[in-house]
């Protein structure tokens, strides 16, 4: 019987290497020239880069990939994933008869220049190409919201578009969503402090102000209580994978039960630590205000009571309203 079940292991073992090879030798395959393909790369007017791959047995339609945010540039991609292009599924769509198109990625919240570039990424491959039978924009994040809005300004150019986690709500709203814990982690943990949640003038400082706040909180029973109520005011779950040490893997993490509240609220401290939710509240939104004139954000009039269950003890805290150029 026990070499039966070691036999299984090594089985198992086995097949499990297999399909790591396999893997990294599609990967690496993937990676390099695809026979067929005609590649196109150059300058755009702004200065940014456009890179078009086309396949011998094109289909006739054309992918438009957009990147998201970003906190350093980036070259064109015309395929998306966490840190740059996804080689396995540019070599799928290649191999099936897709071209693909895309652009380089600057810092920030680079919309109003996505669009123009985007755009003269279409022209170019309209005159080196022909006009595609139809163009699918497609993008993550901050590049689905920026898909979205290709369409709307430019629905002629469009067959439709493809939004991955994209911002469909726009970035007014994106903010105003993100505006509501910002205010509530302030107002329940450090009202009187001095950590911006808009007008923000010295990002760095503010977002180390907000990392010390909340790593205090998390020291005491009522610290983590108020962390749980902010993470419920923004549907943060309490069941995460946080980040490897590399910070592009995940630690897969069991399921914690449903009464295991100290669990939950744990993760949910990890979810704001490591998360990319808590790193807009306090910092990211200083370059959104740079590029809007001002604070785009408002709360005026909204009753947090009636959204939560927000005490009716709460430290009161100044409202926003908002004030771009």
């Amino acid at each position: 019987m026990k070499t039966k079940i070691v036999q299984g292991a090594l089985l198992t073992l086995t097949l499990l290497i297999g399909v790591v090879l396999l893997s990294t030798q599609l990967n690496t395959q993937a990676q390099h020239n695809i026979r067929g393909v005609r590649t196109y790369s150059g300058n755009l007017s702004d200065g940014a880069t456009y890179l078009i791959e086309v396949p011998q047995n094109w289909n006739g339609t054309l992918l438009l990939y957009t990147q998201g945010y970003q906190f350093t540039p980036l070259p064109a991609f015309v395929t998306g994933s966490l840190g740059g292009g996804d080689p396995l599924l540019r070599f799928y769509l290649l191999t099936h008869g897709y071209a693909l198109a895309g652009s380089s990625a600057s810092i920030g919240w680079r919309v109003a220049e996505a669009f123009s570039e985007q755009i003269e990424v279409l022209d170019t491959f309209n005159t080196l190409i022909g006009s595609p039978a139809r163009t699918i924009a497609w993008g993550h994040s901050l590049g689905g919201l920026i898909s979205a809005g290709l369409l709307q300004r430019y629905p002629e150019r469009f067959s439709g578009a493809l939004l991955l986690c994209g911002i469909g709500g726009g970035g007014v709203g994106f903010m105003n969503q993100f505006l509501d814990p910002a205010f509530a982690f302030k107002t329940l943990l450090a009202p009187g402090s001095g950590l911006q949640i808009v007008n923000i003038s010295d990002p760095d400082a503010n977002f180390s102000l907000a990392q010390e706040v909340l790593t205090a909180a998390q020291a005491t029973p009522e610290g983590r209580a108020r962390i749980a109520l902010v993470a419920a005011l923004m549907d943060l779950p309490g069941w995460i994978e946080p980040f490897d040490a590399s910070g592009l893997g995940y630690v897969p993490t069991p399921e914690p039960a449903p009464t295991d509240y100290a669990t939950q609220e744990a993760n949910q401290f990890l979810g704001f630590q490591q998360g990319i939710v808590f790193f807009p509240f306090f910092h990211m939104r200083a370059e959104l205000e740079a590029r809007a004139g001002g604070n785009p954000s408002w709360n005026a009039d909204v009753d947090y009571r009636n959204n939560s269950h927000f005490p009716s003890t709460t430290p009161k805290c100044r409202r926003c309203t908002s004030r771009p150029a």
